[in-house]
């Protein structure tokens, strides 16, 4: 995470401190990312939505891996809109990638539309975790996966320097058995946890059956 003085800017970064912040998380959540790919298996025609795509650099990731798909990125920042946009222009130019402006809590697409939903580092600050959860259930194709991936996560070794951030944020702040029994409370079926404890990182994989 970064440090507190940037805190508001993980959350919804804005203007160009918030910008800066982004092109940090892009070239630093990219061994977590990868971590966190490597327990699902996408095939390359996949409709792939990032939920919170923030600076974009993981729509790149997404769409390396599925280039006969389409991969889809929504954000409750304007200024993230237009930098993931920026960041991934030549997929956006060749209609292999679309960025726009949309909440978690009201996604801007069809039922039954994704084969994947990845949340990466977004999960914690969602404004109605039920009905977000929900909504990204709406959106997934019968047999889709939803999969979320953290860097922080409880698990007792982590908790005095997390606090400080969960606070600050209202952070949503979860035990691996916590996320799987929210996850089967809205519906999601085949919910599997890993994590990485010595990072503090952890993925969720929940399938809409």
């Amino acid at each position: 995470m970064a440090d507190i003085d940037k805190l508001k800017h993980c959350k919804k970064p804005l203007g160009y401190e918030g910008r800066e912040v982004a092109r940090e998380m892009n070239e630093r959540h990219f061994d977590l990312w990868k971590w966190g790919l490597e327990h699902i298996s996408i095939n390359p025609d996949y409709f792939v939505l990032d939920v919170g795509c923030g600076g974009g650099k993981a729509i790149q990731v997404l769409a390396d891996l599925c280039p006969y798909g389409e991969v889809h990125g929504i954000d409750y920042s304007e200024e993230m809109v237009s930098m993931a946009q920026e960041v991934n222009n030549e997929l956006v130019k060749n209609n292999r990638v679309e960025i726009k402006y949309g909440t978690v809590s009201s996604i801007p697409y069809h039922d039954n539309t994704f084969d994947l939903v990845t949340a990466f580092e977004t999960y914690y600050f969602w404004p109605d975790l039920e009905n977000d959860l929900k909504e990204i259930y709406r959106v997934l194709k019968t047999g889709g996966v939803l999969l979320i991936v953290n860097e922080v996560y409880k698990n007792g070794n982590f908790d005095e320097r997390n606090m400080e951030y969960v606070n600050k944020l209202d952070m949503h702040y979860h035990t691996p058995k916590e996320h799987k029994e929210i996850l089967v409370k809205t519906g999601f079926t085949s919910v599997e946890t890993y994590t990485k404890p010595e990072n503090n990182w952890i993925t969720i994989i929940a399938k809409k059956q």
